[in-house]
């Protein structure tokens, strides 16, 4: 048989799919579309040559639509591609994808989409933090208004990989999830004193962290036992070094510390 196919992925799964177009050994795109998102999976006698979804090309693109859950496939016939991205035997693509969706319905057993929005925990800054450095550009992100999904885009991640780090970062207690208009209200966010020093010390840090430097600076001054309201240049300076310190891209780091040096310099 050589004619196209299609249906629910509620009802079958793009794994499956993926075996039986192999197993016909089948030639054509297989076309997968969950609400705003889409994705073509390439095949060749088979074997899948080529994938994308979204700007995500190759082996990822197809880790990124096996976990979908719902939505719809149609297979093309013949619809062949210009570029070969995949490289990899169908048994390798099938092990990798079942993993992949066991993980994700572990994830989805906490958060069940990529639209649901998050914000800091308002009690982060009674926490140690340790994070790797995709977890801290994840979290630099987090605002309370944007979604999983926005996030995952502004730093080139598939949605499926950002929900991994958010599933992480919620199992440590560092973010919360928004409630909806109908649910109950978040905590107030972490207020620091007004001061000059304060101000530029925030400003500098919101652009090298995101939105949770106030938690770190207060975190940080707590640590050293720092009066944030004390005029004290030494222990002004002290304290920069050390939120410097907390930084994990090296330029914006850098960039932070020469920044406030030169205030602190002004200001003396």
């Amino acid at each position: 048989m050589n004619q196209e196919i299609s249906g629910d992925l509620e009802n079958t799964r793009c794994p499956e799919i993926i075996k039986i177009l192999s197993l016909g050994k089948r030639t054509g795109r297989l076309a997968l579309n969950y609400g705003e998102e889409g994705g073509s999976i390439f095949f060749q006698d088979g074997r899948i040559i080529h994938a994308k979804c979204g700007p995500i090309e190759g082996p990822k693109a197809i880790y990124e639509m096996a976990v979908w859950a719902a939505g719809t496939y149609r297979f093309f016939v013949d619809d062949v591609p210009d570029v070969s991205t995949v490289d990899l035997s169908i048994d390798e693509i099938q092990a990798e994808t079942e993993n992949r969706i066991r993980q994700m319905d572990r994830i989805s057993s906490l958060i069940p989409s990529a639209n649901v929005v998050f914000a800091l925990d308002p009690d982060i800054k009674e926490k140690e933090i340790t994070l790797k450095s995709i977890q801290w550009r994840v979290l630099s992100r987090v605002d309370g208004s944007r979604t999983i999904s926005d996030i995952a885009q502004g730093i080139g991640l598939a949605d499926s990989d950002a929900m991994k780090v958010f599933y992480t970062l919620l199992k440590m207690g560092v973010i919360k999830e928004v409630e909806s208009s109908h649910g109950r209200k978040s905590k107030a966010a972490l207020k620091l004193p007004d001061t000059p020093f304060i101000g530029e010390l925030k400003n500098g840090l919101l652009a090298a962290i995101g939105p949770i430097a106030p938690f770190i600076i207060s975190e940080t001054a707590k640590e050293m036992g720092f009066d944030l309201l004390a005029d004290d240049m030494d222990q002004r300076a002290a304290l920069i070094e050390t939120i410097h310190s907390k930084i994990p891209d090296e330029t914006m780091a850098m960039d932070f510390l020469n920044a406030m040096t030169n205030w602190l310099r002004a200001e003396g």
